[in-house]
């Protein structure tokens, strides 16, 4: 059912709950006054006050089940409304708790008066009667999913355990001829495999427009992410400057193409050669110049 059928059968619901305890809440209301002399008892005024008000509040809270009503404009606003009587309830039940520990401290007995006891069973009624009502509470709806932000998403998850692949080629169940992944090249023709596996056009090589006389390339093109996926593999520490200078120069050849709007950029260092991995995925990662998002990943993954 959804939150409406929810909140209008959860209004009838609480309302035949009420009118199933009348009875015994009134019989309660009775224990208040076969009390004499106990009216300056802090036990027997937490008692009095929960449930003289819990008497009418639990009563006027569902008297008309429609809605919109004037108690309850909208589902929405009776799901807060439902939500914030629970834990108005849970207060007194806490209150009794309290008074019942002070009485047996005070006494030196097991339990609290009679009166106490018969006020924290309406109290349990209805805090049972509410967890039932939410607990029915339909299930938010889940947010759309945006299928290309699932692609990227995926394609960086791929990206980040490149290394993973890596190491499965490095022993060959059968003995048959291993795979090398020695230098750029290697890279990309696994990475480009791991690519085709999950996407039926990846274009490889593509070239982006001339800028200030130069042109990037990129190895895979995914025409509809409009993503453009580029794979460096680093040597020696040095690589991580360079690669910066090289990158800032293709994002601005990748941006300068209409059909691009995201860079993914795997730095493939098998030997953690990079110095500072966070700081250099971080200063180059983020919105660029017309482009909304540039991710560098560093594989396999270093804090």
């Amino acid at each position: 059912m959804d939150k409406m059928d929810w909140a209008v059968w959860a209004l009838e619901y609480l309302r035949n709950q009420r009118r199933a305890i009348h009875e015994d809440f009134n019989g309660a209301m009775g224990e208040l006054r076969g009390y004499p002399g106990a009216h300056r008892d802090s036990w027997y005024g937490s008692a009095k006050n929960i449930l003289s008000t819990l008497y009418g509040f639990s009563e006027d809270f569902c008297a008309d089940i429609r809605i919109p009503s004037e108690e309850h404009a909208s589902p929405d606003a009776f799901e807060e409304s439902v939500l914030n009587y629970r834990a108005w309830v849970q207060k007194m039940a806490d209150e009794l708790d309290e008074e019942t520990a002070k009485y047996e401290k005070a006494h030196k007995v097991d339990g609290a008066p009679f009166v106490v006891e018969v006020t924290f069973r309406q109290v349990a009624s209805i805090i049972a009667a509410l967890d039932y009502v939410i607990a029915k509470r339909p299930a938010a709806a889940e947010p759309p999913v945006d299928p290309v932000q699932a692609d990227l998403q995926l394609i960086a998850g791929l990206a980040r355990r490149f290394h993973e692949a890596v190491l499965s080629l490095q022993k060959h169940p059968h003995g048959g001829k291993l795979f090398e992944v020695a230098d750029e090249w290697d890279s990309q023709y696994l990475f480009r495999s791991i690519l085709a596996a999950y996407f039926p056009d990846v274009r490889e090589e593509e070239w982006s427009p001339s800028v200030a006389g130069s042109a990037g390339r990129c190895e895979f093109f995914i025409k509809p992410l409009d993503v453009m996926i580029e794979l460096k593999y680093a040597r020696k520490a040095t690589d991580a400057k360079k690669f910066k200078t090289e990158l800032a120069t293709d994002f601005l050849d990748y941006g300068a193409n209409p059909q691009v709007r995201r860079v993914i950029c795997l730095v493939y260092d098998p030997k953690s050669v990079i110095k500072g991995p966070a700081a250099f995925q971080d200063d180059l990662s983020g919105p660029k110049t017309n482009l909304d998002q540039v991710d560098v990943i560093l594989s396999p993954p270093r804090d």
